[in-house]
């Protein structure tokens, strides 16, 4: 198990990581979610011993992980960081480049588990490939299979998905969801797309300036998430002052000038609701996004699979009082 207590980095001109707590359990997922500047590499670097914090300390089952100035070589034997480069040797194959991580181990273990990783990473029809003839999503999942391959306690992934396209995304997500459980490791990746950290994590955090907002179930972020940061963050969503919820049919909140979340799916059309005027249709595959004036000042997206939607159609919406989520800020 790896603890992270009050950890926090400073530069000159900025606090990278502040007060940041956080639990990595054996055989679970934790992803973290925040915008580009949020702290989230700055972060990994500082749980698996490659940068020095300012405060605070991470163990890694009850013992202390060192930084860099503490020791001659940086990092930790039970602790491997994928960096979004990959970072694989360039003129060898494949095969070679898990197997290297194996070099201290006998032969025929090496074999062994090389043969295994290949096999579980979808590898084994490219393994004599060189890095530079197989596809980004290959390139991943070798970094993957060769920081596992000594199967170390953490697997921390710094945004794992980020240069891959939808098929091969989808791939690499369900690979690391499937290698977490096998090898019973315990993963934290960071990233600025929610939709991979709600499919794959079991616990969801969200990153602002550094600091920790929010950590819970994926679930739970989406469904009640405590800012209209967190809630941007997460997913589409409608974000409205309280003030404006008579005007969707709704109870009046005691303060109208706070922020309340509706999620799109849960707002439905109706033949007899609330009416408005379709601005915008996006097709998005399985469904439609469409923007709906109510008013001259509430404007809410929804989903629908209708496929009839035109731009200035009159539709009736429909709203119910427990989809409303009040925000803190």
């Amino acid at each position: 198990m790896l603890t992270a207590s009050k950890l926090s980095k400073f530069y000159t001109d900025v606090t990278a990581v502040r007060n940041v707590s956080l639990t990595l359990e054996p055989g679970r997922v934790m992803a973290l979610v925040g915008a580009s500047g949020s702290g989230k590499s700055t972060l990994l670097n500082l749980l698996a011993g490659l940068s020095d914090a300012d405060m605070g300390e991470v163990r890694l089952n009850g013992d202390r992980i060192p930084g860099p100035s503490d020791v001659l070589v940086p990092g930790h034997n039970d602790i491997r960081l994928v960096h979004q480069e990959y970072q694989l040797m360039p003129n060898v194959s494949i095969r070679e480049n898990i197997a290297y991580a194996l070099r201290f181990f006998e032969k025929d273990y090496r074999d062994y588990r090389v043969n295994e990783l290949l096999k579980l990473c979808r590898l084994t029809d490219i393994q004599d490939r060189i890095p530079r003839h197989v596809s980004g999503g290959e390139k991943q999942r070798t970094a993957i299979a060769r920081a596992i391959a000594d199967k170390p306690a953490v697997l921390l992934l710094d945004e794992p998905f980020s240069h891959l396209d939808l098929p091969n995304r989808l791939l690499v997500r369900d690979l690391l969801f499937d290698l977490v459980r096998h090898e019973h490791t315990s993963c934290l990746f960071v990233t600025h797309d929610a939709t991979d950290a709600l499919s794959v994590a079991d616990t969801l955090g969200i990153l602002r300036d550094g600091k920790l907002i929010q950590l819970g179930s994926p679930i739970d972020v989406y469904r009640q998430p405590l800012t209209a940061y967190a809630a941007r963050m997460t997913g589409p969503v409608n974000i409205l002052k309280a003030k404006h919820l008579p005007t969707l049919r709704l109870p009046e909140s005691s303060d109208p000038e706070s922020l309340i979340c509706l999620r799109p799916e849960q707002i439905k059309l109706v033949d007899d609701g609330v009416p408005g005027i379709v601005q915008a249709v996006y097709f998005k595959g399985s469904h439609y996004e469409i923007d709906v004036a109510i008013s001259r000042y509430v404007f809410l997206r929804l989903l629908t699979t209708h496929d009839t939607m035109q731009v200035n159609q009159e539709v009736n919406v429909v709203i119910q009082e427990k989809a409303v989520w009040q925000l803190k800020s």
